[in-house]
């Protein structure tokens, strides 16, 4: 939050100083040129006003309209002075402010669709990410439980849903609790020997201090070339027998870095020993995949603590989302909605569920609740508006007159939406869930 907050008034001071520096210089090189009339007051073109409209082009109307303010006290202090043999010039002026205030209307309309769009492609690009890394756990967890469904009936679905809790009932903090539990699903699944985890704190930088660990740990030594790579690139690093010198010699097999699909860093996970066969492509593979996932729901059950105290069976990453469109909402009006459909008790439910499940497009987030007299299922839909939630609803209407001979309304299945408000999301999605 400190970083955000440096690196936000160091635009506010560079966008100021180059607006002072851009008026200056356009009046210096008038005065240099003509001092009889440093404003171009009598010349075929003003001069001097296209230093506002460059800077209200380029940071906005705030800008903009400073910069053509300073111009004009300038101006006026210079005809109040004698230094300039001249009548004030109110047309000159007031065209020259005029002018600022459309193309600064235009580069603020511009930005605010320009950061929307950003808003839009990065969140597509995160969420494609996170499914890729759901859709390889999947994968890995069917594979390893086909191999050790007698001997270890443990999937690493059952584990990486525990671990999920663990995280929101711990506010997201990987602290020895939860790091114990991850330690735990990278023993069995990625053959560690001895490791450590260690955090970045609030300065960016690796606190020396581990938080978890197995074996004989891994000892922290901020100089090693393969921990500043890892750092550097954000990637899994490993060491090869292919040194070039003795000045490249590492303690460390493997440093992987506990990194979010959003491309925050988090920590990196130390590896000091583990078997040499399983050192391969595959097992680096699992290890990148399950530590970004951790670290995806850690930083989800951070951001939207306060909603997974209230609904614990709620996901992490649900929950994350639903307070992001919220901000969204309040920042840039982008819309997103949310569905729940109440499935009351029969016996095809379990069908239902599976055809609502069916309905996710990619994008979407879902959320089923088992209560006592049924099914709810949520469905939060980013950057979709009513047409979207109408079309969703036509959908699942068809289906349920195709499938089950039902419809929507009809006594067993019944559905309310919203549009996601600049709001408390607790409060919208509490009055969303609301039993009629």
């Amino acid at each position: 939050m400190k970083t955000l907050l440096n690196r936000y008034l160091s635009e506010k001071t560079e966008k100021w100083l180059e607006m002072l520096v851009m008026t200056t210089a356009v009046l210096a090189v008038g005065f240099y040129f003509n001092r009889e009339d440093p404003f171009f007051l009598d010349s075929d073109f003003p001069w001097a006003v296209l230093a506002p409209v460059l800077i209200a082009l380029r940071y906005g109307m705030a800008a903009g309209m400073s910069s053509m303010m300073l111009i004009c006290i300038l101006c006026l202090v210079m005809i109040r002075g004698g230094m300039l043999e001249h009548d004030f010039p109110t047309v000159y002026m007031m065209g020259g402010i005029l002018l600022a205030m459309i193309c600064g209307q235009f580069s603020n309309m511009w930005d605010t669709r320009i950061r929307r769009s950003d808003q839009v492609s990065r969140h597509a690009t995160e969420r494609f990410e996170q499914l890729s890394r759901a859709y390889f756990t999947v994968r890995l967890s069917h594979d390893r439980l086909e191999q050790n469904l007698i001997s270890r009936p443990v999937t690493l679905r059952d584990a990486m849903m525990d671990l999920r809790s663990l995280l929101a009932e711990h506010q997201g903090k990987l602290d020895t609790v939860t790091g114990a539990a991850l330690f735990s699903i990278l023993v069995h699944y990625c053959s560690l020997e001895s490791a450590s985890i260690y955090l970045l704190d609030k300065h960016g930088r690796l606190d020396p201090t581990t938080v978890a660990g197995c074996g004989n740990g891994a000892p922290f030594y901020p100089d090693d070339l393969l921990l500043r790579s890892a750092l550097e690139t954000g990637n899994t690093v490993y060491q090869t027998i292919n040194r070039i010198s003795a000045d490249e010699q590492t303690p460390y097999l493997v440093v992987a870095p506990l990194r979010t699909s959003t491309g925050v860093m988090r920590g990196v996970l130390l590896v000091t020993e583990m078997p040499f066969l399983a050192l391969q492509r595959e097992t680096l593979q699992i290890l990148g995949v399950l530590l970004a996932y951790v670290s995806d729901h850690a930083e989800a059950a951070k951001d939207a603590h306060k909603l997974l105290a209230i609904y614990p069976d709620c996901s992490p990453i649900f929950a994350a989302d639903l307070v992001k469109m919220t901000r969204l909402r309040h920042d840039l009006d982008i819309n997103s909605a949310m569905v729940v459909v109440n499935v009351k008790p029969n016996v095809r439910m379990h069908e239902f569920c599976a055809m609502l499940e069916r309905q996710q497009r990619g994008l979407d987030h879902t959320w089923r609740r088992n209560l006592g007299w049924g099914v709810q299922f949520i469905t939060l839909m980013p950057f979709c508006g009513p047409a979207a939630i109408e079309g969703y609803m036509g959908r699942l209407n068809e289906m349920l007159i195709r499938d089950f001979n039902t419809r929507l309304g009809a006594g067993l299945v019944y559905s309310r939406s919203l549009i996601v408000a600049a709001d408390d999301p607790l409060l919208q999605l509490a009055d969303l869930l609301a039993e009629e």
